[in-house]
């Protein structure tokens, strides 16, 4: 192998470790995603179980301005959805909405508890 060929795939193998740790935990366990693959720039993995998809695939390319490009595949490789554009801070948030639906959002939303933590000042 040569060296411009292992440099680039040190590199991306960099990118994808640095998406993967940019997702919240919660959105790709609660999509059990699996099967995650560096790409030339980019992250690539498998999801099942959405409210939108039984099965479907997810690359994630980091473009030229420093911004992320998402696609999901379903499973005859058709391209189903695309977002370009993606800030690091969005991206857990743009993929649960590509791939649950805006019900299913709502619902988890609505279920999730607001604490308040008193204190002996607020008290």
């Amino acid at each position: 192998m040569n060296h411009e060929k292992q440099q680039l795939m040190q590199e991306s193998l960099k990118i994808a470790k640095t998406i993967q740790s940019q997702i919240h935990k919660t959105i790709l366990m609660s999509s059990a995603a699996r099967n995650y693959k560096a790409i030339p720039h980019g992250l690539m993995f498998n999801i099942s179980n959405t409210s939108k998809y039984k099965y479907a695939t997810v690359k994630i390319v980091l473009n030229g301005s420093d911004y992320y490009d998402i696609t999901i595949f379903n499973v005859r490789k058709k391209i189903v959805d695309t977002k370009k554009g993606i800030d690091c801070l969005q991206l857990s948030q743009i993929l649960e909405s590509m791939w649950e639906t805006e019900k299913i959002i709502n619902m988890w939303n609505n279920k999730i508890p607001n604490f308040i933590i008193k204190t002996k000042e607020s008290a």
